[in-house]
């Protein structure tokens, strides 16, 4: 007895000497997303991901979160889309899906969210109706939807390449057109710093304590309607008793399109031992295009 259980305990050792403990951990797309949304990753850094070193880091299908859609080939006006969820991880009620261009990899760039419906069930299903606009004007376009957890931010799923038709756009005779509006349905992000204020109105008996708010709103020539990303609102620090106020290294990044116009309203915010009141003074609004093109005019 003695020697078979010796026998058995070497015949085991062999094996363990035999099985490597540690294995190469491949990174997919999902994964790269999901850590990005809380960390930015480049290729210089994907390569210094840890390795999984137990068998527990294996992901199969049954075990990952997972956002399907009802349909993948959608027409305008003819059909919509049912969005459905199964997400493994931890939910939260204030989770959100989001809606992409198929080759958009900045979270802030999305076109419409909703998280009203999604109730922070594992699984669940949420109808979405696509609506003709800026986003959609050519024959055929590409996109996706991204489930978020609300609390961390990170990507829990996202569906496959839904291609979206709309047949007003026929391709031929409306190529000027298409061209015209091509980049009007797309997003983009800047950064703007170091703002400044000349000459503002001082009170009757003291200099202002101002700051600047900043919202993103639609052109009223652009013929386009409301969208989420519209309402944006950026807040400067207040500084105090000047009327000549600089906010040097403070910087405000926005998503617009490029018929929007950015809102800056300078208003003072009286100190706590005065009225608690907000004073306007002064007022700019200034079109994306024209912000955008003059960095290179200059």
């Amino acid at each position: 007895m003695a020697s078979s259980l010796s026998f058995l305990l070497e015949h085991l050792l062999a094996v363990r000497r035999r099985t490597p403990h540690t294995r190469p951990y491949t990174i997919g797309p999902d994964n790269v997303c999901s850590l990005s949304a809380q960390e930015p990753i480049g290729p210089e850094t994907a390569g210094l991901l840890q390795r999984a070193n137990s068998d527990t880091d294996l992901v199969t299908s049954e075990s990952r979160s997972s956002l399907t859609a009802s349909t993948y080939q959608v027409t305008l006006g003819h059909s919509h889309l049912v969005i459905s969820w199964d997400i493994k991880e931890e939910v939260d009620a204030t989770d959100w899906i989001g809606l992409y261009h198929i080759d958009e990899t900045c979270v802030a760039n999305v076109w419409e969210s909703k998280n009203r419906g999604v109730n922070g069930t594992q699984r669940g299903q949420i109808v979405w109706r696509l609506e003709p606009g800026p986003y959609f004007m050519e024959p055929e376009t590409k996109i996706c939807f991204k489930y978020y957890h609300g609390i961390s931010g990170a990507l829990r799923a996202t569906t496959p390449c839904i291609t979206v038709k709309n047949p007003a756009v026929r391709g031929e005779g409306q190529v000027e057109e298409q061209s015209e509006y091509e980049h009007c349905r797309k997003l983009v992000s800047f950064t703007l710093s170091d703002f400044r204020a000349v000459n503002l109105k001082k009170g009757m008996f003291f200099n202002p304590d101002p700051y600047l708010k900043m919202s993103i709103q639609p052109g009223k020539r652009s013929g386009l309607p409301k969208f989420t990303h519209h309402g944006q609102e950026r807040r400067s620090s207040i500084i105090s008793n000047t009327i000549n106020p600089v906010w040097h290294g403070e910087k405000y990044t926005f998503v617009a399109l490029i018929t929007d116009v950015l809102e800056i309203e300078v208003k003072d915010k009286f100190a706590k031992s005065r009225p608690i009141i907000k004073r306007f003074l002064g007022q700019l609004i200034i079109p994306i295009r024209r912000l955008l093109e003059r960095p290179a005019a200059e």
